[in-house]
């Protein structure tokens, strides 16, 4: 030990100590997830899909793999906040064991909504799947969030019954600016869990339409309803507009961005058309082979 060292109080060279052994362990565990980023032949999507409500949303987070991958055993985790996706998969992939859909959502024996046990049994899901990650022989493909306004409206909720202390009669009473912390802070434990698994993600919501002021009632245009947190982290955005006609259906999704593909940026698909007794579902296959 040298003389500077011998000099120095003993609370400062243990604090010197413990950040060598931070260091060192920052060393080693960025050397393995380096291994893992180079041996990785993709970046997983981080995609966001929205539009109004019944129109292929769910539809085009289920059909996520390729032919190959659902005959080889892929797996799809669908987080279903929405709680509309199950009909879809049992009507449209005949009840396929390797999707696993799951609403959190918990009511009391009263009706009233759980807000935090929804949110643990959330958090429990996603726990799950990290484990099924990390599972060599397990392969899941990705994780599906629908109904990213709908998690926000909970987290929203239980910010106002645990601040009026149960009292649901006084949840309607203003919430002040500064108090919306807390709530960001429990959306966004759920959001970064789901960023951080080593798999595709996938974000679903609905539009809420925006008003010129709230003396004139009628929507002036349709916006994502989410967190603010939410969007500056996808890596690529699809939106599906209704252009059907009279009874001829048809829902057309757009790439609205990419930061792994922006020269298909505007890009459209057709991913859903109807016509008399005919129904075709065509999805978007460059998001099954990770093209968008």
């Amino acid at each position: 030990m040298g003389l500077t060292s011998m000099s120095k109080p003993k609370q400062a060279v243990d604090s010197e100590l413990q950040k060598e052994l931070q260091y060192q362990n920052w060393k080693k565990l960025t050397s393995e997830a380096r291994k893992e980023q180079l041996a990785r032949k993709h970046s997983f999507m981080v995609l966001s899909i929205e539009g109004q409500a019944k129109k292929g949303k769910s539809g085009l987070g289920l059909d996520i793999r390729t032919e190959k991958e659902i005959e080889e055993g892929h797996i799809i985790r669908f987080l279903d906040f929405d709680d509309g996706a199950e009909a879809t998969w049992k009507t449209c992939w005949d009840s396929d064991e390797n999707i696993f859909v799951y609403c959190p959502n918990h009511y009391n024996s009263d009706g009233t909504e759980n807000y935090s046990l929804t949110m643990q049994n959330a958090l429990n899901f996603i726990r799950e799947t990290e484990e099924m990650i990390t599972d060599e022989d397990t392969n899941v493909r990705a994780i599906v969030v629908d109904g990213m306004d709908k998690w926000n409206d909970c987290v929203t909720n239980k910010l106002r019954y645990e601040r009026v202390k149960g009292d649901r009669k006084k949840m309607q009473e203003p919430i002040p600016p500064t108090a919306y912390g807390a709530r960001n802070i429990d959306h966004n434990e759920l959001f970064i869990s789901v960023l951080k698994l080593n798999c595709d993600k996938v974000f679903i919501t609905h539009l809420k339409p925006t008003f010129n002021d709230h003396m004139n009632p009628t929507p002036t245009g349709f916006v994502p309803s989410w967190n603010k947190d939410v969007p500056d982290k996808m890596l690529q955005m699809v939106s599906i507009r209704d252009e059907s006609v009279g009874n001829n259906i048809k829902y057309v999704a757009r790439l609205k961005a990419s930061k792994t593909n922006p020269g298909m940026i505007g890009k459209t698909w057709t991913i859903f058309e109807s016509k008399g007794n005919e129904a075709t579902w065509n999805g978007i296959p460059e998001i099954q082979t990770r093209e968008i």
